[in-house]
């Protein structure tokens, strides 16, 4: 069996194309808010995972990082 974080991580490395591509070739007036929910569910299922596992993990805050920082550039731009 696979250990828990690999899946995790492919999942969100999946979830994160899934947001490239929203953002690259989707010209409708909904992108923005597909971009923000789905990194808001990002946000929380990182957070869900690190509150699990007590927040020691080095790679969970990494992602819920780079997420925050992906949705705040977006915001800001």
């Amino acid at each position: 069996m696979k250990s828990p974080i690999r899946i995790y991580m492919a999942t969100y490395f999946v979830v994160l194309s899934i947001l490239y591509l929203t953002i690259r070739y989707t010209t409708f007036e909904m992108r923005p808010a597909i971009f923000i929910v789905l990194s808001l569910l990002l946000i929380i299922s990182t957070a869900a995972s690190m509150r699990f596992r007590d927040g020691r993990g080095t790679m969970e805050w990494t992602i819920l990082f780079l997420t925050v920082i992906m949705l705040l550039s977006f915001l800001i731009k």
